[in-house]
């Protein structure tokens, strides 16, 4: 991309960016949209510091857009988070795990990713170019380098590969999640000098992340023991502006809802799929209706759930108890990492005999997570624990875009293969073996240093 076309598409990420965050760029923006022919811009431009809250804005608003559609709504299609009832011909697949490369949902993932990785790797280099004032202990490129950091991240989780800027490499999850690491680990230092504490901490939480899904243990251990407890990262969402919205509350609320909780994961557990569910509503971090119903394609039941732990309204009711838990809403905000998370991957690198400083053993972190859902305490060990405290961790990370990356890491590391397979929801679907997002075929087409191997 050149450097115009990169500004404008910065600029004009920004204006949603703006809103998200908070920030009033407008006064910066007053100078540069006030020219003779609007579609052209002075490339001095970017070299104007004023415009620097309006870049990162940019890099922000790409990441929230690309997170909650296509990353969250449609990367848990193949997973067992949710079960999908949407009545358009390749997502209808897509939620049976078949996907084809030469169809919208694989090019809509790959676009909506790479442009969010495109920008906040490009901003992160104007600002270590001279754009920044003082690149050693400024908290704006230490913020998108932990971007960039978490796009690395969320295109490794979904995509099957990838190529990086019209490159001819084509890259495995596993080197994105190096170079993931590259990025925080070069974040890290800057935010420490600007004393950006939350910074700090939601680097820790991807290395911790990125570490674990190179299957680096030590170094996903001690990055998650220094992240605060209680800590939490929001993408930031708004019910202001159409263009702000959280995606997820279109897909689940309305007469045409399509979005509703798999079997694996409703209140009464696959047994009781189809039945009133009220009785076992217990655990405040996975609601969702008592009844099923029929949305948009008029054939899938669907449980429509409510906001679980990784949402900002969650208020850790439960309808067993007579509680009202928070339904879905447009200006809802998701977490993008967290203390909980953290102790999640510090756990799972530690295996069934590990031992935290303050929380104490494995098992007697998954007693913890389990008194939260209202859960008696267990005593398990081994093989048992660790699969108990996968359990844990998909409901207390539940329906927040973490599944995906888990269980192609599960799989990838030979630790199982828990997909969803068989007969879907819809009894007249059943599931394919697909596991994440194939290089679609705009790219092949686009991108002359590569060859399509699907013909």
């Amino acid at each position: 991309m050149n450097t115009i076309f990169s500004l404008r598409r910065a600029i004009r990420a920004a204006l949603v960016g703006a809103m998200i965050t908070g920030a009033t760029a407008c006064s910066s923006l007053e100078g540069v949209l006030d020219v003779e022919n609007p579609t052209q811009l002075d490339e001095e431009l970017l070299q104007d510091t004023l415009l620097v809250r309006v870049l990162v804005n940019g890099v922000i608003g790409d990441f929230t857009d690309m997170y909650g559609d296509p990353f969250l709504w449609r990367g848990s299609m193949l997973t067992d988070d949710q079960v999908s009832g949407i009545n358009w011909e390749a997502t209808a697949r897509l939620s049976q795990r078949l996907i084809r490369y030469d169809e919208g949902d694989a090019d809509l993932m790959f676009r909506s990713i790479s442009r969010a990785r495109f920008q906040a790797d490009s901003i992160s280099g104007r600002l270590k170019g001279g754009l920044s004032k003082s690149p050693t202990n400024d908290a704006n490129l230490a913020l998108t380098l932990a971007y960039a950091g978490y796009t690395h991240i969320i295109m490794a989780d979904a995509m099957c590969e990838a190529t990086i800027n019209i490159g001819a490499k084509i890259y495995q999850p596993v080197e994105l999640y190096e170079i993931a690491v590259q990025r925080f680990n070069e974040a890290l230092p800057v935010a420490t000098a600007a004393n950006n504490a939350s910074l700090v901490n939601m680097i820790n939480v991807g290395l911790s992340r990125a570490y674990l899904n190179l299957g680096k243990k030590p170094e996903a251990m001690a990055a998650a023991l220094k992240v605060s407890a209680n800590y939490y990262r929001w993408i930031e969402y708004k019910d202001t502006d159409t263009r702000t919205y959280n995606p997820m509350y279109g897909n689940i609320t309305g007469q045409n809802h399509n979005t509703g909780i798999h079997p694996n994961f409703i209140a009464g557990g696959p047994a009781t799929f189809l039945k009133n569910q009220q009785a076992y509503l217990t655990d405040p971090r996975v609601q969702h209706d008592v009844m099923w119903s029929l949305g948009h394609n008029v054939a899938t039941p669907l449980y429509k759930p409510r906001q679980g732990l990784m949402w900002s309204e969650y208020n850790g009711q439960a309808i067993a108890t007579g509680g009202t838990p928070a339904a879905y809403s447009r200006n809802a905000d998701i977490a993008i990492a967290s203390y909980i998370e953290a102790m999640h991957n510090y756990f799972e690198a530690a295996g069934p005999t590990g031992t935290h400083p303050t929380l104490g053993t494995t098992l007697q972190f998954v007693n913890a997570r389990r008194a939260v859902g209202k859960q008696a305490a267990v005593d398990l060990s081994g093989a048992a624990l660790m699969e108990e405290l996968r359990w844990q961790r998909g409901k207390d990370l539940f329906m927040a875009g973490y599944r995906l990356g888990d269980l192609r890491r599960w799989k990838r590391q030979n630790v199982g293969d828990f997909f969803p397979t068989g007969t879907h929801a819809n009894t007249i679907w059943q599931y394919g073996t697909a596991t994440c997002f194939p290089l679609p075929k705009q790219e092949y087409e686009g991108n002359p240093n590569i060859t399509n191997p699907n013909k």
